[in-house]
């Protein structure tokens, strides 16, 4: 990404024994439940809160539809990730939130999802559908 992003957050990670595989290194797994666990800080920093979804946003929530990561160095348990977060691109109801895992000076990873703002029953997920991100949601994260 070229342009500096309008909203972003920084979360630090410990990596930790039980994530690294028996050669030391983080397992690739964790850097997917770690973009999860940063999109819900930068979403907490822009006073989003997943437990009002349904009261504030008559929403459901924000499916993951699609996620990717490259990994360009190897962390291992004891090191220090920091993590940027961001929205990356804006659709009409879904967007992509991209996370850049820093090593020290070095990138670790580099990785996004795809979510979908969705409604419907939350008692029945055949109901779930997509709708416009309203505009508050949107302003706050920096769209």
């Amino acid at each position: 990404m070229s342009e500096k992003p309008k909203f972003s957050n920084i979360h630090e990670i410990r990596v930790l024994w039980t994530d690294s595989d028996p050669a030391g290194i983080t397992f690739y797994g964790n850097y997917y439940k770690w973009m999860d666990e940063c999109a819900y800080y930068l979403f907490k920093k822009a006073g989003i809160r997943w437990e009002e979804w349904q009261e504030k946003w008559d929403a459901l929530g924000i499916p993951l539809i699609s996620a990717h990561g490259d990994f360009k160095s190897p962390s291992k348990f004891g090191d220090v990730l920091s993590v940027v977060s961001f929205v990356s691109e804006w659709g009409r109801s879904s967007f992509t939130i991209s996370h850049i895992f820093h090593n020290g000076d070095r990138i670790a990873a580099e990785g996004w999802e795809k979510r979908v703002w969705c409604k419907g029953d939350p008692s029945d997920p055949s109901t779930f559908a997509s709708m416009p991100i309203p505009d508050a949601a949107r302003k706050a994260l920096g769209g």
